[in-house]
């Protein structure tokens, strides 16, 4: 038994060879790079999908008594000139 979907590749394909007319060989090319962009798109979403930490990241990070004596120390580490 033949597979239709492979039939069916088959006779588009014969027919895209046979075509002469830009305007439709353009209509396909688009209708490819969208289909594309389409699948790209929902990958990165799925792949990269991130969980909200907010809280977890805020409770880690430094006090302002901290903070300003990391900016202090960074301004005198800086080369003024006198």
């Amino acid at each position: 038994m033949k597979d239709p979907i492979v039939e069916a590749k088959k006779e588009l394909i014969n027919w895209i060879r046979e075509m002469d007319d830009l305007d439709k060989i353009q209509e396909l090319l688009d209708l490819k790079n969208s289909e594309n962009q389409n699948i790209i798109v929902a990958e990165n979403q799925v792949e990269y999908a991130i969980k909200d930490d907010f809280d977890e990241r805020f409770t880690k990070g430094i006090s302002g008594d901290e903070l300003l004596q990391r900016v202090y120390a960074h301004i005198e580490s800086l080369p003024w000139k006198k």
